[in-house]
């Protein structure tokens, strides 16, 4: 299955088992000095073990000065780390995959703040969102002509450091705005000497880079170059600039280039959300593909393995890069190759467990693997000695994920739902075409559930204090989920106020003029949706900006929606009431507007269903409540708290730390 993906591939002398490569994502599961840890080494371990053909090491910094871009990342700076990159190398190698280590410098791409300095860059241009965020004045400092062959002396060395701890292989960063690629971009490099002007002499620095890290990791030793086709920037690198570079990089010895987009301005495109299509920018990688004799590796949302053969298939390119995807199943490549598509568990690009949490500072996670990062404790769901009867009171998202745990574990389990069919409010979220990855995960958990000897599943089954009696289980887990808040006010009993909720999921229709209460991540998505079906739509939103419940680069993304759909955004204001004139809105000066409107949708967060842990309580020995019924969260609240519970010897009533961005103990 899948012939074109899992043949052998080349990239100079290394020779690959297949054509997926897991490209390098920041884990922050390095210890603080940089060396490696075990926690990173099991992470990694884990997506050898899967089948991939390649790892491509996360961003590991050259030197001990400016090149960080950010705190607890890996380190190939000096001799002392080439030990412990020799334990990752051949850990990986072990299980068949190829190592290779991404080598980089930020430039302006830090935060003075955390680094303790100031970043230094071709020019002494700020980068724009570390300008937007950081705490310290956007300060950067341009490199002079000294100090840039120091720079490209630190990349040659770090190379051979590379080599020396054994990785078939090096990858330069020279895409996403970092250093080398803020050299040969107009958007960041303003120079007027020879490392200046025209991309011939912006390209100087990257090529330089080049060959001296060939003249000191020699002729036959592989050498990856990433690059950002795109910067998605008005007077940043265009295809028609990169493509000439692609040829440049390929003259002066390049084995293979990835090619990625965009840098931290436009960070929503090159890591992008759930609203953009699979593969959005592979179009890159087929233009440098034609250009060049040397292998091209697509990159830019690729999470199936239809879509991953298909462009190996037609020649767009010669590997095809699964990032996050591989985060949320590391043996995706293996289920894939085994024809076992319904095991996947897929990745549905939130950005909250990756992407988020590294602009936090946190280590990595994933909303719908519990296990990522924790992969040293983890990676094995350990069976019991002593099997019990577990039964689950809800069939939503933490229901099913608790059931197959605890079923993984051993128990005999009995997942009960009143509903006809599995799957809670998701079976809500999933209507709008963009929601294609939350209803594959939706059918892989139903899956997992209906495919195990060890679930019992009851529909149309409301759990009552009667039936956990006789059943008789040894742990009940109360997974009742949570409904949709529509709080009580002057109108709110009105016949044309709604629920968002019943709107979303398309079984209530509205008219042509709407006024959307809440203008969170629920408020915005039906927004989108009704000026889609060219409704005038206005979102009332009482906090200073919308969207506020989602990661920054949803965030942006939904701004740039509803701005396209010509959706007005009113904040600072509230729902006081609804009359017959319209929908009566109040700024936080108690000054009241009349927004005439057909519809009043109420988009105000959903409240969790404790009354029913409340009458199950007493009815078992063990009784916990998990997921949406103990505080209304998303998708990973709900997965990570019932596998945290699920996974335990003795669950306890409440062991994790709920918070938006997944902070479970």
């Amino acid at each position: 299955m899948y012939d074109a993906l899992f043949q052998p591939g080349k990239i100079g002398t290394m020779t690959t088992k297949n054509r997926i490569v897991m490209p390098p994502m920041s884990s922050r599961l390095s210890h603080v000095d940089g060396q490696v840890s075990d926690k990173m080494i099991a992470y990694y371990v884990e997506r050898a073990k899967g089948g991939v053909g390649t790892i491509i090491v996360e961003y590991a910094y050259i030197d001990e000065l400016e090149s960080r871009a950010a705190t607890c990342q890996l380190g190939v700076q000096t001799d002392h780390h080439i030990t412990g990159l020799n334990e990752l190398a051949e850990a990986i190698k072990s299980y068949g995959a190829k190592a290779v280590l991404q080598i980089a410098h930020a430039g302006r791409q830090t935060d003075p703040g955390k680094m303790g300095m100031i970043p230094v860059a071709p020019s002494a241009i700020p980068d724009p969102l570390m300008s937007a965020t950081s705490d310290e004045p956007a300060l950067v400092r341009e490199l002079d002509i000294d100090e840039i062959q120091e720079i490209i002396q630190s990349f040659a060395e770090a190379a051979k450091r590379t080599q020396m701890a054994g990785f078939d292989g090096v990858e330069l960063h020279g895409a996403h705005g970092y250093l080398l690629c803020q050299f040969l971009s107009p958007f960041s490099n303003h120079r007027n000497d020879l490392y200046g002007g025209d991309l011939d002499s912006r390209a100087r620095m990257p090529l330089e880079t080049v060959n001296r890290t060939r003249s000191l990791v020699g002729k036959d030793y592989p050498i990856i170059y990433r690059i950002s086709a795109d910067e998605f920037v008005p007077g940043g690198l265009t295809l028609d600039e990169t493509k000439r570079f692609a040829r440049m990089l390929q003259e002066a010895g390049v084995d293979c280039i990835s090619v990625s987009a965009g840098n931290y301005a436009s960070l929503h495109r090159f890591v992008p959300p759930i609203y953009y299509e699979h593969g959005y920018f592979t179009y890159l990688a087929e233009e440098i593909n034609k250009v060049v004799d040397i292998p091209v590796i697509a990159v830019g949302a690729i999470s199936e393995p239809d879509h991953a053969n298909w462009l190996v298939e037609q020649g767009k390119s010669d590997f095809v890069a699964i990032g996050r995807a591989l985060i949320a199943d590391p043996h995706l490549p293996n289920k894939a190759r085994e024809g076992r598509l319904d095991e996947i568990r897929a990745c549905i690009r939130c950005n909250e467990g990756c992407i988020n949490r590294f602009f936090m500072g946190r280590t990595m996670r994933c909303t719908v693997n519990p296990q990522c990062g924790r992969e040293l404790y983890y990676a094995e769901i350990t069976e019991v000695s002593e099997p019990g009867r577990v039964m689950i009171a809800g069939g939503g998202p933490a229901g099913m994920e608790a059931a197959i745990i605890a079923a993984q574990r051993g128990h005999r389990v009995i997942l009960c739902e009143k509903e006809s069919e599995l799957g809670g409010w998701l079976r809500d979220v999933v209507v709008p075409d963009y929601k294609y990855d939350i209803k594959r995960l939706l059918n892989h958990m139903r899956y997992e559930v209906y495919h195990n000897n060890n679930i019992e599943i009851r529909t149309n089954t409301e759990v009552t204090p009667e039936l956990v009696r006789d059943m008789k289980p040894d742990i009940l887990f109360v997974a009742a989920g949570s409904r949709s808040t529509i709080p009580e006010f002057p109108g709110s009993d009105r016949f044309n106020v709604v629920s968002g909720t019943e709107v979303y999921a398309g079984r209530q229709d509205v008219g042509q003029r709407v006024v959307i209460a809440g203008g969170g991540l629920l408020g915005c998505e039906v927004g989108i949706k009704l000026a889609r079906q060219g409704k005038q739509v206005i979102i009332v939103e009482m906090q200073e900006d919308i969207a506020w419940d989602v990661e920054p680069l949803s965030q942006i993304t939904l701004k740039e929606l509803l701005a396209e759909q010509g959706v007005r955004i009113i904040t600072n204001h509230k729902l006081d009431s609804v009359t017959d004139e319209g929908a009566v809105i109040m700024d936080r000066d108690w000054n009241r507007t009349v927004l005439p409107t057909d519809n009043v949708v109420i988009a105000l967060g959903r409240t969790p269903n404790k009354e029913v842990y409340e009458r199950l309580k007493n009815t078992a020995p063990i009784v916990v409540p998990i997921g949406d019924c103990v505080e209304a969260g998303d998708i990973g609240d709900c997965i990570h708290d019932a596998f945290v519970h699920a996974v335990m010897d003795e669950p306890r009533g409440k062991v994790r730390q709920r918070t938006k961005h997944l902070q479970v103990v």
